[in-house]
Parts: C-alpha cells; structure tokens; sequence
C-alpha cells in the first residue's frame, strides 16, 4: 500500500498519539521511523536483564479526572496502561550545601515549609504564591478554551499573561524576594527544562511547578510499557508502522503536502503529514528553504535548540533504599547559584561544579521486571554541551575513537562520584555502567545539536515563539516538542490536537 489519509514522520509520544488518534477514527495512517525501535525518547534499552528508561522519568495530571488522564482516556490507553503515584509528601528532593526540601502534591505544604524556613520571606511567599496560582489558573484556561464565550471570559486574564510572557522566571522571582537562597530554591524544577532561572520563561516555570504540583506518577512496567501499549493499540486500529524508514523528503503538489519519499526510495502518498521530528529538520531537510517564505526561513534559522545530557545508566546490586532514597527523584545543585552551574554549559564547555538528576526507577516501580530480582536501576543526568562533543560527530555510531570515549567517561566517572553521596558503593557494586552523551541523543533521536527538549524554552520560545500545530506548508502539521513544549505532557498534546486538525483536514478537503 503506498497511499494513505495521513503519514506520520516519526514516533515519539508524540507522532505515537496523532497517529492513534487518527487510527481511532478509522482513517489509514501510516508511521515511518528512522531508527530500529519506535518510541524516541520513550524507548528503552536493555543489557544483562537490566531496562533503562531513556526520557520517562515522571508525569503529572494523571490523577483521575485530570488533563493529561483525560488524553490518555481518550487514546483509550488506560485499560493496558496503569500509572502509580510517586510520594505524595515528595517526590523531588532538591538538595543544596546546606539545605534540602521536598516538593510533594501539594503546593500549600510547599509553602508552608519554606515559610518555616524562610521567615523573613513569609509575606513576600505569600504574595508570590497569590501571583502564582492567579497566572497558573489564566494558564489552564487558556488550554481549556474553546469557543467564543469561553474566548470573552479569558480576556480579563490576557493582560496577566502579556505582562509575564516576556519574564524569564529570575525576573519573577526578583520581584517579590530578596534571599537568593530561597531564590534558589524555588528554582530546583528549572533542570526539567535545562535551563537556569536566568533564562527560563517564567510562564513555563510557573507551568512545570503547577504540572507537578498536582500529583507525580509513573508508568508501571517503565517507558517500555507506554511505546509497547501505543505500538499494540495503533496495530489493532489497522495503522501500518514501519521500522528503518527515515524520510529524505516531504513531497510538495501545488505547494502543498502530498506525501513523502524514504531515504530508501520508497514513495507513500497522503494529503495530511504530521512530523514528530523537529522543525527543524523538518522544514530544512525535508522540505526545503527554497519552499518556504522568508519569514519562516528565518524563524528556524533564529531559532535556539536546548541543551544536551550526559547520562549514567547504572544495573546495581546496591541497595538504594538502605541510604535512605525512596521513589523520589534528587536534583543535587553543589551551588545556590544555579545560573553560575549552568553558565559553562550555555558556553559550549563542561559544567565545572556537577549539578545533576538522580533516579531509581525499580523504587518507582518495584514490581516491573526493570532489574533481575533483588537489584536496581540508577539513573545520572547531567547537562552538558554540544560543543564539548561535535568534533565526533561525523564518526560512526558507536565506533566513535578513544578521545571521544575518554571525555563521555570523564563526565560519567564525575556524575558517579557524586552519586557516592546518595548511594555509597554505587560503582563498587555495579554489573553494568552505560553512558550516553548529546551525541548518543543526535544519533538515536535525530535531535538538533543532540538537544533534549526540543527549542529551548526561553521567553521568546513560547506561545507563539513556538510552531505550534500549524506548519507554513498547508496539509503539513506538527507535534512534539518543537509544536507546544517539551516533556510527555506537552508532546502528547501536541500529537492528539495534530491528529484531531488532521481528521478535520480529510473531512473539509471531501
């Protein structure tokens, strides 16, 4: 078969859920993935028995009822695919030289502890989280809205939101307090952007903290249950996937979309593509700058990639819980200054002080088959640049030379030291140590400049500073992070509002 009603280029969860919402619908659709395995960055490994998640580490608002459950409901996922609540009391440590807290599912407790512990700062919190919950519910209004009524009840809120969309979340934060420590501490969920508060939309901070605030959970049986689930679902709804497929290019008639050709020479038709794979590469590559206008020509040459990892993948007889971790997730900053950790990142060098991410998923989930019986898995990210790793880039994938080798193993023997701290023993009693590097993300991931978030998430990146669904070639759409934001939340949204204005497509178009 090579004509179908809709092609999706890519299989993220994000392309995953435009291609299901289309499948569900009864329509053909197609998804053609460059690499061996579907899922992006929802597709796991394994070595010796152990499974590591790449990119699913946590989501929120999938308490029953809430926004991301709903997609989920509505995939008709939920039957095959079970989520479990992390700590409620907390589920992110963020750990400091001489402090620590915990943000749990609730945001008052949050704020009652930090004005324990901050009681010079007690009105300004108060005032803040005022500010705070104001912003984040116009937010969530304005993802609800639809309709012209519900457009003229938001109105009032629009003024809010302007004011704030050009604020990074320093320029927030500096507004109501004086204390960089706590300054600093309400900047520990920054890492889940990759960027430091001086240069984090405020908006999207304010977002993230709300997301989480809500509730964490994670995916019983891991990241591998999630793609797995979506590949069975997309299977029994008739959808064609297929494997090793990368797409050279989009093929244009009339200036617009018709189909595509594989780098293999294959050519499959349809009058609605949705790309999962960055805009990027999308409209340079697969379209093509002599296609598009200037304006959008220059958007994506303007356009900033966010920041690269570096991570440790740890199979381990050590006993995690035995030092005290739980299912929580650690941030470790060795600095209150978190703009100083990240400024030699955003340079193109090493971070020299190792602010990271630690996780153990088998506490997350003990019952999955992520580690043989009796031991665990260790996740270590850290952000690092990709200026530190392109000289490698053109060397082929996983016979890159020494040199290489020697600065991916650095940065990794760096992150487990640090992790001594949590888990004593933790390299001592591993059986296997995996690294990957922004290279590792480029190679298997087709991200720009081995980016793990999509564009980065600066003030002129949001809202409209994104893509959006919409794409400047008609019949061709968007999702994942480049398209609403990144994170699963996001890119799940982005998939089934791509899928949903793609059925629209096919009814109009008749």
């Amino acid at each position: 078969m090579s004509r179908y009603d809709v092609i999706v280029i890519g299989s993220g969860i994000g392309g995953l859920s435009a291609a299901l919402t289309v499948a569900r619908a009864g329509k053909s659709v197609l998804v053609l993935e460059a690499e061996r395995q579907f899922g992006g960055f929802i597709n796991p490994f394994a070595r010796k028995k152990f499974w590591f998640d790449t990119g699913i580490h946590y989501v929120g608002e999938m308490g029953k009822g809430r926004s991301l459950y709903k997609q989920f409901e509505n995939l008709g996922l939920l039957d095959d695919l079970k989520f479990r609540e992390l700590n409620p009391q907390g589920f992110d440590r963020y750990v400091f030289p001489d402090y620590e807290i915990r943000l749990g599912n609730s945001l008052d407790d949050f704020h009652s502890q930090l004005s324990k512990d901050f009681p010079l700062e007690r009105i300004s919190l108060n005032k803040f989280f005022i500010r705070f919950k104001s912003i984040d519910r116009s937010l969530r209004d304005l993802q609800k809205r639809k309709g012209v009524l519900a457009t003229i009840r938001l109105l009032p809120k629009i003024p809010q939101l302007l004011r704030y969309k050009g604020y990074t979340y320093k320029q927030l934060l500096d507004q109501f307090f004086v204390d960089p420590r706590l300054k600093a501490v309400l900047s520990g969920p920054c890492g889940d952007i990759g960027l430091p508060p001086g240069s984090a939309a405020a908006l999207v901070m304010i977002g993230i903290i709300a997301h989480f605030s809500r509730g964490a959970y994670y995916p019983i049986g891991g990241s591998k249950k999630v793609r797995d689930t979506y590949v069975e679902h997309l299977e029994s709804n008739g959808a064609t996937l297929k494997r090793r497929s990368p797409v050279e290019s989009i093929e244009l008639k009339d200036g617009k979309a018709s189909g595509v050709r594989t780098t293999t020479g294959e050519t499959y038709q349809a009058p609605v593509v949705i790309s999962n794979a960055s805009a990027l590469h999308t409209l340079r590559d697969m379209v093509g700058y002599s296609k598009l206008q200037k304006k959008s020509v220059q958007k994506i040459k303007k356009a900033r990639y966010s920041i690269g990892s570096v991570c440790v993948f740890v199979g381990t007889s050590q006993q995690p819980s035995e030092f005290g971790l739980d299912d929580a997730n650690i941030w470790n900053y060795p600095s209150y200054d978190i703009d100083s950790l990240y400024r030699p990142v955003l340079e193109g060098r090493q971070m020299e002080e190792m602010a990271f991410f630690l996780t153990v998923p088998t506490l997350k989930d003990p019952h999955a088959n992520h580690a043989p019986q009796g031991k665990h898995t260790v996740e270590l990210i850290t952000f690092a640049p990709w200026k530190a790793f392109e000289p490698w880039n053109q060397q082929p994938v996983l016979k890159r030379d020494p040199d290489y080798m020697q600065i991916k193993n650095d940065v990794g023997k760096r992150l487990l030291n640090a992790a001594e701290k949590y888990i004593p023993g933790l390299e001592a009693k591993a059986e296997v140590i995996e690294i990957s590097s922004p290279l590792t993300n480029s190679s298997f991931a087709n991200t720009p400049d081995g980016s793990i978030y999509g564009l980065d998430h600066i003030p002129s990146q949001i809202g409209s500073g994104r893509w959006g669904t919409r794409s400047p070639i008609e019949g061709l759409l968007f999702c994942g992070a480049d398209s609403l934001g990144g994170g699963i939340a996001p890119c799940v949204t982005s998939g089934t509002a791509a899928g949903k204005l793609a059925l629209k497509t096919l009814t109009t178009s008749r």
